[in-house]
């Protein structure tokens, strides 16, 4: 008797172990949903200037976190429910959150450098090619005015001889969103309305000193280490998340033959 009151108290102890598991499990898998949303809204322009095709990440994510939160909910109703074959089953389906984990957390470390380098790639084609007519060239726009940045290094990657823009509009100007709007907004404001090019003017500030890349390529840096660093530590608590469950499925098994 007991023996049976001390697994019985045992099993109570990983169920609450398990829902807490659970629980952080499901709240992770929101948190991919809602960061692969903002990617699909917010980061489409970034993604798409870049020469690597990166497009799907946010829908990898958005998939990602649809998996954990119905995985989690599998393995609330396990618990509770005592099926040992549905733990069972929410094992496997968190051992493959693991390794998908895993796989993002070394690939974060792994390809911070050629995500870098194929931005930069992207963005100087775009910049030879901007007709202010594309989608890409409505997102190269969004990007300079949002970023507060002018061309790739600098402003005077618009006027070197080769891009669409020296030959259109020669050297003297550059694109309405090259406007250092913190210091004329009036005629930055008309020419996001016109899409009216502005005259270089050093002295008056009138376009960004800074480049998109070096805005861009800090975020990557500093960003990348940390999301490469957390998605293998919850990689890591995956297994954890298996551990509770494989106990659980067991002492669940052995209680039913004890009992028979």
């Amino acid at each position: 008797m007991g023996k049976r009151m001390q697994t019985t108290a045992t099993m109570t102890l990983v169920q609450l172990l398990l829902t807490f598991f659970t629980l952080v499990f499901m709240i992770m898998g929101l948190t991919m949903l809602v960061i692969g949303l903002w990617g699909v809204i917010e980061l489409k322009m970034y993604l798409a200037l870049s020469t690597s095709d990166y497009s799907k990440v946010p829908y990898a994510l958005i998939g990602t976190g649809v998996f954990m939160f119905a995985s989690g909910i599998i393995g609330l109703c396990a618990t509770w429910r005592n099926y040992a074959w549905l733990l069972q089953v929410f094992g496997v389906l968190t051992f493959i959150v693991f390794v998908s984990l895993l796989s993002a957390g070394i690939s974060g470390f792994l390809y911070r450098s050629p995500l870098q380098d194929s931005f930069r790639e992207g963005l100087e084609t775009a910049i030879e090619d901007y007709a202010d007519k594309t989608e890409h060239d409505h997102y190269l726009d969004k990007l300079q005015s949002r970023l507060k940045c002018c061309g790739t290094n600098n402003y005077t990657d618009w006027i070197v001889d080769g891009t669409k823009w020296e030959d259109m509009h020669g050297n003297a100007t550059l694109p309405w969103s090259c406007c250092n709007e913190e210091v004329h907004q009036e005629r930055c404001q008309k020419g996001e309305k016109n899409h009216t090019p502005i005259e270089i003017d050093v002295a008056n500030k009138t376009m960004y000193s800074e480049g998109c890349y070096s805005k861009v390529s800090g975020f990557l840096g500093n960003n990348m280490s940390v999301i490469g660093g957390s998605a293998l530590g919850f990689a890591f608590f995956q297994v954890f998340g298996v551990f509770l469950t494989c106990c659980l499925a067991r002492m669940i098994n052995m209680n039913k033959y004890e009992m028979v």
